[in-house]
């Protein structure tokens, strides 16, 4: 075999092990994004005004996997008990490996075109039972060493 031949070759297994790889990492990143738990902790508070009432609640995001999750966003639809509500986000998060992280979020609901979830919430508030939260919606993160993005959807609730 000549000088480049050997060259040649000792590039393409180079090449290939570079492109497997960059694969394997792609791959295992985007199974750990799919395997975020996301949970409603509970509803901290709740401030009911005139026009409107703020909710806050804490929502559990667990990493179960062996990854590093970096740059994890996401928005998310709200239900109060299988009443929509609005929208949420939250974004930059990292989590460790087999690791959970807690985020506070804040929610302003407007009576205004609410009718059914003001009710139940005002009336699951007043007498002092807990109120049935949701947030169906899709989370994303860096993957390949951020060159890259995966998403998942999801679901969670208190």
């Amino acid at each position: 075999m000549n000088k480049q031949n050997t060259i040649l070759l000792t590039i393409l297994c180079i090449s290939f092990l570079l492109i497997a790889f960059l694969g394997y990492t792609y791959y295992s990143d985007g199974v750990a994004i799919h395997q975020i738990k996301v949970e409603i902790e509970e509803i901290n508070n709740i401030y009911p005004k005139v026009t409107s009432a703020t909710l806050t609640f804490t929502m559990n995001i667990t990493n179960p996997t062996s990854k590093h999750i970096n740059d994890l966003s996401s928005t998310f639809d709200i239900y109060i008990e299988s009443n929509y509500i609005g929208k949420g986000s939250f974004s930059d998060i990292d989590i460790d490996p087999f690791s959970t992280t807690y985020e506070s979020m804040s929610v302003i609901i407007y009576y205004n075109g609410l009718a059914d979830a003001t009710v139940d919430l005002i009336k699951n508030w007043v007498n002092g039972e807990e109120t049935k939260l949701t947030i169906n919606g899709t989370m994303k993160a860096s993957v390949l060493f951020g060159l890259a993005e995966a998403s998942q959807e999801f679901t969670g609730s208190t």
